[in-house]
């Protein structure tokens, strides 16, 4: 991932060093294992933790030579360390005994950095949402006005699909982290196969079940669904900004920085962390056909279906989601909301976004449903096309003031109508008190 969308935590997880580092952990953890069940002599594990060195350089000089990177890893480490103790790193492993248990770790990190962002968005989402619980605002459905909604309520269905993918993280961690020491083709033939549960204890992460040369690549399938579909969540609210960004609509705007916006045009002040997470987001939703793909086509015990595609896509998702929940977060301590022009928009159609409540006080009187629709779609649209208020064109049709009073009809046109149970949905959530309350 370029340096422009990549935060330094998270670049740091990813980075090569890290990677080569995570490797002579999870070797340096297999002598240890083995010291602990008797296998290998005392001191092992502790002369190659103190001696153990390498660089990315190093290990990138012989790759090139050879094209195997995990062996050129333990030429570079072997020749770092005492001559007595080279024949012990990798006996009776396989690349990605280390490969996948390193990954696995990486994983675990970047998922901490994730779901730490997710709570911190959650929170921010939720102090806008009780700042505007009863902020009216007209719902739109269609993209045309429909009935009035509170921007808080908008804000809340956000909260609440955050929430989600929270949960979705916490619970499924287990089923897409996995380490392995098995072997070749997963039968511990060269390895006793309590090193691998020392292991993985020591690491911190779960033991596969049962793996081949590799564990099975529906576990990162998983994995980036539940990012590609958080990073989903965040572009269907950038759009959102977008939108009620627009000049005609001008509900809200995102942080604007001064000497930012357009080039040409100095007037304007443009969505562009909005537009920037929309277009981001769409490469996690690629990489899920992309593992898709390597999960389904690994042949026999192991085939390198997978190999090179994921040093681009496990960590560009990782690090580009983390990058969209940082980017979505600024936006959201940053936004503007502008409730007056909220209010103005919500008269815009002069009230005729109340026909159903008009319609429904017509069948409380008696008149069948499907003929107070009609005639209520007829008078709505009589006043919207002439842009005629819409109570007033109510109270010259003989066939409604027949059955509603002038008292009647006003009492259907009344915003506050729709927020009656606006507390009753904000209940179910909670909220920290003295903050957002």
């Amino acid at each position: 991932m370029i340096d422009k969308y990549t935060k330094p935590e998270m670049g740091a997880i990813w980075s090569k060093e890290n990677k080569y580092k995570k490797w002579l952990d999870v070797e340096i953890a297999t002598l240890e294992a083995k010291e602990i069940l008797g296998l290998i002599p005392k001191g092992v594990a502790a002369t190659v933790k103190q001696f153990a060195k390498f660089t990315v350089e190093a290990i990138e000089t012989i790759d090139k030579e050879i094209d195997q990177d995990m062996v050129a890893f333990l030429r570079v480490v072997s020749g770092s360390i005492p001559s007595e103790v080279r024949s012990y790193p990798h006996d009776g492993l396989t690349s990605y005994d280390t490969e996948d248990t390193a990954l696995a770790i990486q994983m675990t990190e970047s998922d901490e950095l994730i779901k730490k962002l997710i709570r911190e968005l959650i929170q921010a989402l939720k102090t806008i949402a009780k700042t505007h619980e009863h902020t009216l605002e007209i719902g739109r459905t269609h993209g045309v006005h429909a009935e009035p909604i509170t921007f808080g309520l908008k804000i809340l269905n956000w909260v609440d699909e955050m929430e989600r993918h929270l949960r979705k993280l916490e619970v499924n961690e287990k089923e897409f982290i996995a380490g392995k020491i098995s072997g070749v083709v997963g039968t511990y033939g060269n390895i006793d196969t309590r090193v691998e549960v020392i292991i993985c204890e020591k690491l911190g992460i779960p033991s596969a079940k049962i793996s081949t040369q590799i564990i099975s690549r529906d576990r990162h399938h998983l994995w980036l669904s539940i990012l590609s579909s958080i990073s989903d969540s965040l572009a269907k609210f950038a759009t959102e900004i977008r939108n009620l960004q627009r000049t005609e609509i001008s509900e809200v705007q995102e942080p604007f920085k001064s000497g930012g916006g357009s080039s040409s045009m100095p007037h304007k002040r443009n969505p562009n962390k909005a537009e920037r997470i929309v277009s981001l987001a769409r490469l996690p939703r690629v990489y899920v056909l992309v593992v898709a793909e390597n999960q389904a086509n690994c042949w026999h015990e192991r085939t390198l279906d997978n190999s090179a595609n994921e040093r681009i896509i496990l960590s560009d998702t990782a690090i580009l989601v983390h990058y969209l929940l940082c980017t979505f977060l600024d936006e959201m301590k940053g936004l503007k909301v502008f409730a007056d022009r909220m209010l103005e928009n919500l008269n815009l159609t002069k009230g005729v976004i109340f026909s159903e409540d008009v319609m429904l006080a017509l069948t409380s009187k008696g008149m069948p449903r499907d003929a107070a629709r009609t005639l209520i779609q007829n008078v709505a649209q009589e006043a919207w096309d002439n842009r005629l208020e819409f109570g007033n064109v109510l109270k010259t049709k003989p066939e409604i003031t027949s059955l509603l009073s002038e008292e009647e009809i006003d009492a259907c046109l009344v915003s506050e109508r729709h927020l009656k149970n606006i507390n009753q949905i904000f209940a179910r959530f909670e909220f920290e008190q003295g903050k957002e309350d």
